[in-house]
């Protein structure tokens, strides 16, 4: 197993247990990092109903797969960030792109969510 993980880059064996740790963290929490992801990119879906007018039985389990999807965007990042970094890309631009990225799963796990919802 450690002959697969050794060769693996820094940013490639961080995105693999950020997304498992995450993905615990997102069942775990009991929906409270989908509610909070949710925070952070609600400014854009203005045209849904505000979090607090939710009901029903979707809500519960909505934010807490929100929170366990969210994870596999760690592995997005973390191969964008591999991939940039072979053209010799300053660790600054790839931190960033890797938040952006992080960032923009988020909008699409929550897209997603409340295009099926509403």
């Amino acid at each position: 197993m450690l002959k697969y993980w050794k060769p693996l880059s820094f940013t490639t064996r961080f995105s693999i247990i950020a997304a498992i740790v995450t993905c615990a963290l997102g069942l775990l929490s009991m929906g409270a990092l989908g509610a909070a992801l949710y925070y952070t990119v609600s400014f854009l879906f203005t045209s849904y109903p505000s979090f607090s007018s939710w009901t029903g039985d979707w809500v519960w389990p909505a934010v807490i797969s929100a929170g366990m999807f969210w994870s596999l965007g760690f592995i997005w990042a973390g191969l964008v960030a591999h991939f940039v970094k072979k053209i010799n890309a300053s660790p600054l631009l790839r931190t960033i792109l890797y938040i952006i990225i992080c960032w923009l799963w988020a909008v699409t796990v929550w897209y997603i969510i409340l295009s099926v919802h509403f």
